[in-house]
């Protein structure tokens, strides 16, 4: 009975540790996003990015750094001047971040999908609206 006791507290111990792991990651990805820090966010995205910008014609894949010059075109065009994190949701080794890209005129809503993998979250997919 104690053996399984002990397990669980590790289990427990380990599950809480990613769990932190996760949050550092989007908080350091959110300060990038609210800095418009593009050289520090490319190492956030996966080789394959699925994009969904405003009016623009889904496109096929794009590759990370498609994708973040995709996003940092939007940022100058919009003269977007921040972001501001609306929720964040953690489900099995997938992760939502949601919030809005902040302009003198208007907000946009920001969607990105981060999977886990083995250098940590990486963002699969995005959609500005």
């Amino acid at each position: 009975m104690k053996l399984i006791s002990k397990i669980l507290v590790v289990l427990a111990l380990l599950h809480a540790s990613i769990g932190v792991k996760a949050q550092n990651e989007t908080e350091i990805l959110v300060q990038h996003l609210q800095t418009g820090n593009f050289s520090a966010l490319q190492s956030f995205w996966d080789n394959q990015v699925e994009s969904s910008i405003l009016d623009q014609a889904a496109t096929k894949p794009l590759t990370a750094q498609q994708a973040n010059e995709t996003l940092q075109a939007f940022f100058n065009q919009k003269n977007i001047v921040g972001f501001e994190k609306s929720a964040e949701r953690k489900l099995g080794n997938t992760l939502y971040l949601t919030g809005k890209l902040l302009s003198s005129q208007q907000k946009y809503n920001l969607t990105l999908l981060l999977q886990a993998a083995k250098k940590g979250f990486v963002i699969v997919s995005m959609r500005v609206n």
